[in-house]
């Protein structure tokens, strides 16, 4: 899957669960990690970890993975990381399977059904996913996700929702003169269960560049790591 059709999956479907950042303002994220004005962390963080949802669902179709619910919940747990539930619980574990079933059913008859077979198998497990509500929140974005993993495996170009939101063209693309500390403590503020590999996705620098800007901040007061690295959280006492 080249870049292009990355990025227009992304960003047709998160648009779908609300986001606004338009086709080109995903490209500056997704390649380059350049935030742009008036979009909200929580959006952005979206946009992101759906572009690793994405990556990982097209090794997984690659290697002509069985689907199981196990597997499905790893993609969740990527493609939902950033709304802060478990995503490996799901409403229903036997509907779960019953999708899983659907979708190794369609894939050992691919040869006699073709690609309309296919594609019909597809959209009825997007429709599936998204009308089951395994999650909290998200279930399109996965029912999207999944659609676009069956389609992958044989070759098939990946239905794309392409109701893109508009560019702001009077919108700043960048805002340097917030500075990467202050960044890092609205981040924390909105997301105290954020790692470092998070945050250095979302501000564009190194994880060693974010470690620094962590132990300064502790070491300033605005910052108090609660419970074990793995496992704990970010507690913000100041945004400076």
């Amino acid at each position: 899957m080249d870049e292009s059709t990355l990025f227009k999956l992304v960003t047709g479907s998160t648009a779908q669960e609300g986001s606004t950042l338009s086709l080109r303002q995903n490209e500056r994220l997704l390649a380059h990690g350049i935030s742009s004005e008036g979009k909200t962390i929580a959006e952005q963080m979206l946009n992101l970890d759906m572009k690793e949802a994405y990556l990982a669902a097209e090794k997984d179709a690659a290697a002509h993975q069985v689907w199981s619910g196990y597997r499905i919940k790893l993609l969740a747990s990527k493609a939902l990381r950033s709304y802060g539930f478990d995503s490996g619980k799901v409403g229903s574990d036997a509907i779960l399977q019953e999708i899983c079933r659907d979708a190794n059913e369609a894939r050992m008859h691919y040869h006699s059904i073709g690609e309309k077979g296919l594609r019909k198998a597809a959209a009825s497990i997007c429709d599936k996913v998204e009308d089951a509500g395994l999650w909290p929140r998200g279930n399109g974005l996965m029912a999207r996700l999944l659609m676009n993993m069956l389609e992958l495996e044989f070759g098939l170009k990946p239905t794309i929702q392409d109701s893109f939101p508009e560019e702001e063209s009077a919108a700043p693309e960048i805002h340097p003169q917030v500075k990467t500390s202050t960044r890092v403590l609205q981040i924390l503020s909105a997301h105290p269960r954020y790692t470092t590999d998070d945050l250095a996705k979302l501000l564009g620098i190194s994880s060693k560049g974010v470690e620094k800007h962590l132990a300064k901040l502790k070491k300033s007061g605005a910052l108090l790591r609660v419970g074990p690295d793995k496992g704990g959280w970010w507690k913000v006492l100041e945004i400076r």
